[in-house]
């Protein structure tokens, strides 16, 4: 068995799933707070994933076993900090795009021109040519 809870011999369903959702005036403190449980969490329910923040939006790419993601994304729908969650993307993968990431947080530059760049050289190499143009025009909002 490998990190995560996933089947080396076996084929259990990996999925994955990106939403969008609108915080509830949150500052950095709450934001860090939220990442540390997300990775004790994410590490416990073979969760992998990452977060942007901008100031005033999440977008959140979690990857892991179907029900656990379903779990999450109940729990996460009636969480107070953030609301209107909006799911971009769910779907079946072969394999993750960022294992070792129980939950990654990618900063966003102040130079919204320099964002692209940025993003482009830290996102997962086996992320999804849809899933990136999704995460780097998130990025590109102010």
């Amino acid at each position: 068995m490998s990190d995560f809870g996933l089947v080396v011999s076996g084929a259990m369903a990996v999925r994955q799933l990106v939403y969008i959702s609108t915080a509830s005036n949150l500052d950095a403190a709450e934001v860090e707070r939220i990442l540390e449980i997300s990775r004790k969490n994410n590490a416990e329910a073979g969760i992998s994933g990452f977060l942007l923040y901008n100031g005033r939006n999440f977008l959140q790419l979690v990857e892991g076993e179907e029900q656990a993601l379903t779990a999450l994304y109940d729990r996460l729908g009636s969480d107070p900090r953030h609301d209107g969650m909006v799911r971009l993307a769910d779907e079946p993968i072969a394999e993750r795009s960022c294992p070792d990431w129980q939950m990654h947080q990618l900063r966003l530059a102040d130079d919204v021109i320099r964002r692209r760049e940025l993003l482009m050289a830290e996102l997962p190499d086996k992320l999804s040519r849809d899933i990136r143009q999704l995460v780097l025009n998130f990025a590109a909002l102010n």
